[in-house]
């Protein structure tokens, strides 16, 4: 008997077959592996399988010897050779009733041998440039210039086993090289030994200041900067504002060699803040332009009803996330209290308490503020600020009287003409109590010429009052 198709029949079996072929190609496992080709000893080597199997299959790898630092199941790996030589990759994956397999291959070489940086040096400003060698290369490697440990190279070479030139430069700093195998990732580069540095006759580039802070020790603002080496400086100059706006005027010399930080000594940063740049000069006299002005944090407490007030000026010369507010109460321990956002420059502590309380604001930037031959400085604060209660009068209301204020040598106390008991505490401005002595009736002569300069708090009890003042020693 002879079978008819209608066209309908004929296209339903043609959809059936394609149907099948698309399961049979959607089933069928693909077994890929993505790595570099060439890569170093030592060298952490990023490995991948890149077939399409779900990350729920089970993935069989086998590494030639290699160690596997991180990674697992389909990858990213991240492998170590530390052996030289052709090494293989292989895998086996398993899904449902399918499987698959590949090898891949990787040559480990030799770590890159290291080599000098050579050249540099000065030039007239508006000049060419100098050159910047290295001393030799290894074919098949790859090579870096960097300038000042920046993160993107300035000029790369491919190594022809002898000298490399990588050209003309005129960007003042210091120029490093790395090295690392044509096809392996950035984790493999290799630090070349010793810098060329280049500088402009006639021309010193801008300096910048890390932080301006207080410092407890004098109770003086400590500005310090980066110091950066290879621009043949000879001092740093640190300038101030003066009473009018935008109008500096030089307050220091710090020689290079020394520590990278100067203390203003006429500073008072409990009464105002201050604003400061720096310039550099190298050994021919030159001076660079100002660098970025720095603004100091000045805090101000005050009792209140409900507590005491705090306010102060915000930070300028860098970003920061917020700010941490600190408080001691008379000779307790510093505690951290609150944090507000970079933006807020008040703040009321709901704080009860019959005696005095100490303050101080703590800014947190977003990194590290890095010097040479320093220390980092990654916070900076206020000035410590203090205040008493409400019902604790700062006057001479109570017919106190001490003077002169500001001293150098003496303080004279002079007390009410009546029967009593007086003893006196003088203290520092975070709160630590520096002496005490019992006063006789009715004036006293005390003795601070042992004292270094700043400001201090005198604290005068009584049978019927309690005093404090502020006290300039200068």
């Amino acid at each position: 008997m002879k079978r008819i198709f209608t066209p309908a029949i004929i296209i339903l079996f043609g959809l059936m077959l394609i149907s099948q072929n698309i399961q049979a190609a959607t089933d069928t496992l693909s077994c890929t592996i993505f790595n570099y080709q060439t890569a170093s000893a030592g060298c952490d080597v990023y490995v991948i399988y890149t077939g399409n199997a779900p990350s729920s299959a089970t993935y069989h790898w086998h590494f030639g010897g290699g160690v596997i630092v991180s990674g697992s199941g389909p990858g990213p790996y991240y492998i170590r050779w530390d052996t030289v030589g052709y090494k293989t990759i292989t895998l086996t994956v398993n899904y449902n009733s399918d499987s698959c397999y590949a090898a891949n291959w990787i040559h480990i070489v030799p770590t890159p041998t290291v080599y000098n940086v050579t050249g540099g040096g000065s030039y007239p400003s508006g000049g060419s440039g100098v050159h910047i060698y290295l001393s030799g290369s290894q074919t098949n490697y790859t090579y870096s210039l960097y300038l000042n440990n920046g993160s993107s190279s300035v000029a790369s070479a491919t190594g022809t086993g002898s000298q490399i030139d990588f050209g003309l430069f005129t960007a003042a700093g210091v120029y490093k090289a790395k090295a690392k195998v044509d096809s392996s990732s950035i984790s493999c580069l290799v630090n070349m030994a010793d810098s060329a540095i280049v500088t402009i006759s006639g021309y010193v580039p801008s300096q910048a200041i890390c932080v301006v802070s207080y410092d407890t020790t004098h109770q003086k603002n400590k500005i310090t900067y980066y110091k950066t080496a290879g621009q043949h400086l000879s001092h740093y100059n640190i300038y101030r504002e003066t009473y009018e706006y935008n109008i500096f005027t030089k307050i220091g010399e710090v020689p290079y060699l020394n520590p990278n930080y100067y203390i203003d000594t006429t500073s008072y940063p409990l009464i105002m803040s201050y604003k400061y740049y720096i310039t550099g000069t190298d050994t021919l006299g030159n001076e660079s332009q100002p660098s970025p002005y720095h603004t100091s944090v000045h805090l101000e407490v005050s009792p209140g009803v409900f507590g005491f007030n705090l306010i102060w000026n915000a930070y300028q010369g860098c970003t920061y996330l917020f700010c941490r507010i600190h408080r001691k109460i008379s000779n307790g321990p510093w505690e951290t209290i609150d944090s507000v956002a970079s933006d807020i420059i008040s703040y009321t502590d709901p704080y009860f308490s019959s005696e005095e309380a100490y303050y101080f604001i703590e800014v947190v930037r977003y990194y590290t503020c890095q010097t040479f031959k320093s220390t980092d400085e990654d916070i900076f604060t206020s000035n410590i600020g203090y205040s008493k209660p409400l019902g604790i009068v700062e006057n001479t209301d109570n017919h106190i009287l001490v003077y002169p204020n500001p001293a150098k040598q003496t303080l004279h106390i002079l007390l009410p003409k009546s029967t009593g008991i007086y003893k006196l505490g003088i203290y520092s401005v975070d709160g630590n109590k520096l002496g005490e002595m019992n006063l006789a009736l009715p004036e006293n002569i005390l003795d601070i010429s042992n004292l270094p300069s700043g400001l201090y708090f005198v604290r005068i009890s009584g049978d019927q009052a309690v005093s404090v003042m502020k006290i300039l020693k200068e």
